[in-house]
């Protein structure tokens, strides 16, 4: 391999003009120019023609000029990490035909790219490698992409089918973590630069000739790795409900993928700047992807020592696939940040997959036996419920007839009262009637015991007969029998007050019970004057003698006085 630095030379005179001396060399000086013309001569020992795959590092931008042996004509081919054209799934690798038996001299132009200039010296590579076994570890990087996305596809749908049933946050947060494991395994197979080869947004090239650039599938694995991460972190807090049960633990998860996400869009940031990142990122990225996978582990296990719901099983589905994606996260930081098609991430990630959708199969089942107990809960809830209903209405009837039951007694009592009333009243009408058919009886006696006085006086000589029938009129004003049926009235409207005047006090003459009871119902001395057919100051006095004696009585008896103090009229 012999090297000459490109002055701006067209490819017919680089092939014909002798005078441009290509020299041995080793490694490239950026110093010299930008970009150079190699001469590489490729033997092919085999009785066969055979198809190759060159590749030159460095390899941003490299174009082939090789002879086509059927046309015999010189052809050209151009691919890169750099060239946005450029679709294959390594990118870089120049394909071409070897005759057989013969030594074919081909030449490459290598482009630098614009910030060479910092580097002394780039070294070079040639690696020619049989196109059929590029072409079967393409097939085998294919066919193992295909057989992850199936898994990854089938578990995708079938848990989606789940959360469309139950809408459960665990099951949602296990989808973006399938989601971003799809997206990181199509990234990782290159197909998204195979798709979309452009734009580049930043390149780097290294001393050792190797060449990076940031693509569109480039920021794709970022989101990818964020998604993956979102959803373990987010399933294992809403799994294990880490925010009640476990808060440190909790707010450090929540604070760790804050911070990873920051620090991805950051890194993500530069690199669609222009300047590429990723040489100083990816490693520091892979250890803070390896920290929080095992900050996620350690708060499996310390909801298992501290015996939580579900976190056996938790633990159980992430030991392997944390395991799994620790040593891929672990290899790209010990070994080589480049994509070498290894299959270790695709075990890993669906190592993941599997384990945490057992995991959810046993939240799930968890949930519906929570659910079936809630349910037999609700069911003798709703039971006990009915009966205390039935129990309700059935002491409404009960207080209903109670209440009309208490309304009919209210009005019966409510009838005789007003009978006790009316018959009251009656009685009061009675007594008053009788007591004023005795004031005019006697007040007709005195009148008659005034005309006998007038008579006395007119006829002396009938004095004996006039004495007897005063005698009859005075006996009539107080033993009249109006004052038996006076008793009677009153005794209704005042029950028992003779026995017990009688009772309390045996010394009292019947006048003077007659004089009480009519002290009783409050008669003026006038009205009890008439009544007896005495002069009003006899009452008074009588009224005193008997307030007296009924005194004398009480303190004997060692009562109180009587209500019925004697007061001036």
């Amino acid at each position: 391999m012999s090297v000459l630095p490109d002055r701006g030379y067209a490819w017919p005179r680089v092939l014909r003009d002798t005078s441009l001396i290509f020299a041995p060399a080793d490694s490239l000086r950026p110093a010299q120019a930008r970009r150079f013309w190699l001469k590489v001569a490729l033997p092919n020992p085999s009785h066969y023609t055979e198809d190759a795959q060159l590749t030159v590092l460095p390899n941003l931008d490299n174009t082939l000029y090789y002879l086509d042996q059927n046309s015999r004509t010189w052809r050209t081919r151009r691919a890169g990490v750099a060239v946005a054209t450029d679709s294959q799934w390594v990118k870089g690798a120049l394909p071409l035909r070897l005759p057989a038996a013969a030594t074919t001299t081909c030449y490459v132009r290598v482009d630098l790219g614009p910030r060479a200039a910092r580097l002394s010296a780039v070294r070079l590579q040639v690696q020619l490698v049989p196109a059929a076994r590029a072409r079967r570890a393409d097939q085998f990087s294919l066919l193992a992409w295909l057989v992850a996305l199936a898994v990854l596809g089938l578990l995708l749908l079938a848990n989606a089918h789940a959360y469309l049933r139950r809408r459960d946050r665990p099951t949602a947060w296990y989808l973006c973590g399938q989601l971003g494991a799809v997206l990181y395994l199509t990234a990782y197979r290159g197909a998204f630069k195979q798709a979309w080869p452009g734009p580049v947004f930043s390149q780097r090239l290294l001393p050792d000739g190797r060449s990076y650039a940031y693509t569109l599938n480039s920021a794709l694995m970022h989101l990818s790795v964020v998604l993956l991460l979102l959803g373990l972190v987010q399933l294992t807090r809403t799994y294990l409900g880490t925010r009640a049960r476990l808060p440190r633990l909790d707010t450090a998860l929540r604070y760790g993928l804050v911070g990873y996400a920051l620090f991805t869009l950051a890194v993500g940031g530069v690199n669609l700047s222009g300047f590429y990142l990723d040489q100083y990122a990816l490693r520091l990225d892979n250890l803070l992807v390896l920290a929080l996978l095992g900050l996620g582990l350690a708060t499996a296990v310390t909801a298992h020592r501290r015996q939580l719901p579900l976190a056996r099983p938790y633990l159980l589905a992430t030991v392997l696939p944390l395991l799994g994606v620790g040593l891929a996260a672990g290899y790209h930081v010990a070994l080589t940040v480049d994509n070498d098609g290894n299959l270790l991430p695709h075990l890993a990630l669906v190592a993941h997959v599997l384990s945490f959708s057992l995991a959810l199969n046993s939240h799930l089942q968890y949930l519906q036996h929570a659910l079936l107990a809630t349910e037999r809960d609700a069911a003798a809830l709703a039971l006990d419920i009915g009966q205390q209903q039935l129990r309700h209405r059935e002491i409404v009837l009960q207080n209903s007839h109670l209440q009309a039951a208490l309304r009919a007694d209210h009005r019966q009592q409510q009838a005789a009262h007003q009978d006790l009333q009316q018959q009251l009243e009656a009685n009061q009408r009675e007594l008053a009637s009788t007591a004023l058919y005795v004031e005019q009886k006697n007040v007709l006696l005195a009148a008659l015991q005034g005309q006998i006085r007038a008579l006395h006086k007119q006829r002396p000589d009938q004095e004996q007969a006039l004495a007897g029938l005063q005698s009859v009129l005075n006996s009539n004003v107080y033993l009249d029998e109006d004052w038996g049926r006076f008793k009677v009235h009153f005794e209704q409207v005042h029950p028992r007050f003779f026995a017990e005047l009688q009772a309390n006090y045996p010394s009292l003459t019947p006048h003077e019970q007659r004089l009480a009871s009519y002290f009783h119902i409050q008669l003026s001395a006038k009205e009890i004057a008439a009544l007896l057919n005495i002069d009003p100051a006899s009452v008074r006095r009588a009224k005193t003698r008997l307030y007296k004696k009924m005194g004398a009585a009480d303190l004997l008896a060692g009562r109180a006085a009587t209500g019925d103090a004697p007061t001036g009229e």
